[in-house]
């Protein structure tokens, strides 16, 4: 396409979508800037110019991997000799062990302070910015790891897991958020979906540092594990150190000279790229979202005005977006998260496995290569109709775990079992990944942290629940569950069938889409189903200035 033709004379790309919304010429370019023209980049071409955000992006993900490696090597050390010895008591029969009420409340801490760290300081990140926030969830880990370094008993360790959950609520609600920001919106849903990768790698070496001490040191070696905890604390501070804040959050307190600043740092040197036109396109966007907030009276920053700011989360179109938010990584839960993932080991002893640790690694394996498929591929091919096909295919594995229990169990049915895992183990790593994306990206900017914090929040809660439920399903060979541990997928399988189905009907599809676009289809009250096509004015305005037509795929 040559020129800049008229718009009235140009024919948009038909979609059974498309709702026709006419506006003048003039009306339209006279509305202010709210989408780069460097949106329409090809992916490739993306990747090249913004290395440097890519890279800032994959800073902060490494984070992500303390968070799954404190995660999974506090749910393995338990089982360690050594550690039960340090931090047990004497049961009826006097033998040093650990009580059911000290593990359940380890757990149930854990939680809580995912849950404190999500929703209660998640306004601070508004108020002292992305930055500051990684600093204060630093000092929350350090603390939790200095615990765990000097424990003597169960009531320490429970404070830790206090103090480790509440760091990483803050790391889990603030990530997303901090690259939602950074990242450029077509290529946002790999970056975003590099957290999991992350997050799974650190997840996997957890059990793999306590496999090793065992086989090498005794199985009573759990300190070096805990040790090494320090090593990835060590690494993330120069990593947070040297991040810089989003020039969103400067925008949004009025602290335009530094927003411009920051921007320029990162992509200053970027070919065709204008600082402070790229700037003026944040400042817009976030500058329509406050003039809505201040219509509805919530851009008081006190407690008050957070609690408003949080009940309106829950109001119109924002509760479908809090919905949003909630959902595959609430599917992924629902799905049987603390059953084939969390306590897979477990379960997999229990169903008559002796290499429970084996099969656990290749679930690990299969996990990261496919967040790894996902993350390089969302962009491309949208994130809606995969998580559809995910949610749909750890039913259908579930479906199959739960009728292997009641066939004799050959070798043959073993292998199947293993299959229906792996599938399982793709679908469900695919939902976390996209969960994490999904909170980063649908919430409006000014209720960004918010929704992100409340989304991430309600995963959370189904997390606890059956975090405390499942191994009281799985033990003593499934006894209150007919004496079958395999009718535990079934349970799953009717709270993720449920969740599967909500999906379908609140799931937008947000690639490739800025927060300006995602505010007026919301607004509109455009179905979730009908978003992938939809052409928005801001698509509209954008085309009316740089000819452009709205959908085209460079």
């Amino acid at each position: 396409m040559s020129g800049h033709p008229n718009h009235a004379d140009i024919e948009l790309k038909p979609h059974e979508d498309y709702v026709e919304d006419i506006k003048g010429d003039d009306e339209v370019l006279k509305a202010p800037v709210l989408k780069s023209e460097l949106d329409n980049l090809s992916r490739w071409e993306t990747v090249k110019r913004f290395w440097k955000a890519i890279v800032i992006c994959n800073m902060i993900c490494f984070a992500a991997a303390c968070d799954g490696y404190q995660i999974n090597l506090n749910g393995n050390i338990i089982a360690n000799p050594g550690f039960v010895a340090r931090v047990g008591e004497p049961n009826a029969a006097g033998k040093i062990a650990l009580t059911t009420h000290a593990t359940a409340t380890w757990g149930a801490l854990q939680s809580f302070g995912q849950l404190i760290g999500m929703w209660l300081l998640t306004p601070v990140s508004d108020r002292i910015g992305r930055k500051y926030m990684l600093y204060l969830l630093w000092l929350i880990l350090f603390g939790s790891i200095l615990i765990e370094t000097f424990v003597k008993n169960w009531a320490q360790w429970a404070g830790a897991k206090l103090l480790a959950g509440t760091g990483i609520g803050c790391l889990q609600a603030t990530l997303p958020i901090y690259v939602a920001e950074w990242a450029p919106a077509n290529i946002r849903g790999g970056m975003l979906l590099a957290y999991s990768a992350w997050n799974h790698t650190g997840g996997f070496m957890g059990p793999l540092i306590l496999f090793i001490c065992k086989k090498t040191l005794g199985d009573h070696e759990y300190k070096i594990p805990i040790l090494t905890q320090w090593a990835f604390l060590g690494i993330m501070l120069p990593i947070f150190l040297y991040l810089p804040e989003t020039p969103a959050y400067f925008a949004a307190r009025g602290q335009h000279d530094n927003g411009v600043a920051v921007l320029r740092r990162v992509n200053g040197g970027i070919k065709g790229y204008d600082v402070e036109a790229e700037y003026e396109i944040i400042k817009n966007i976030i500058v329509e979202e406050q003039e809505k907030m201040a219509a509805l009276g919530l851009t008081d920053q006190n407690f008050r005005g957070v609690i408003r700011s949080y009940i309106e989360c829950f109001k119109g179109s924002n509760f479908k977006r809090t919905i949003a938010a909630a959902l595959p990584a609430s599917c992924q839960q629902l799905t049987g998260l603390a059953f084939l993932s969390g306590y897979a080991s477990l379960f997999f002893k229990e169903a008559g496995f002796s290499n429970a640790f084996e099969i656990t690694s290749i679930l690990f394996g299969i996990k990261i290569f496919f967040v790894i498929v996902f993350a390089l591929t969302t962009d491309r091919f949208g994130r809606r109709n995969i998580v559809l096909v995910l949610g749909g295919v750890c039913c259908a594995m579930l479906l199959v775990i739960g009728i292997l229990g009641h066939v004799p169990h050959t070798n043959a049915t073993k292998d199947v079992l293993i299959a229906a895992a792996c599938f399982w183990s793709a679908g469900s790593v695919g939902l976390g990944a996209f969960g994490w994306s999904f909170a980063g990206e649908v919430a409006a900017q000014k209720l960004r942290a918010r929704t992100s914090g409340l989304g991430s929040g309600i995963a959370v809660i189904f997390g606890l629940t059956f975090n405390t439920s499942v191994p009281i399903m799985l033990l003593d060979g499934g006894k209150r569950l007919g004496n079958n541990t395999y009718n535990a997928a079934f349970i799953f399988l009717g709270f993720g069938t449920i969740c599967w189905i909500l999906t379908i009907f609140y799931l937008p599809e947000v690639a490739s889409r800025n927060p300006a676009e995602l505010d007026e289809m919301y607004e509109k009250g455009i179905q979730p189903w009908r978003m992938r096509g939809y052409v928005t004015d801001v698509q509209k305005a954008h085309f009316a200035r740089t000819g452009n037509v709205p959908g085209q795929v460079q």
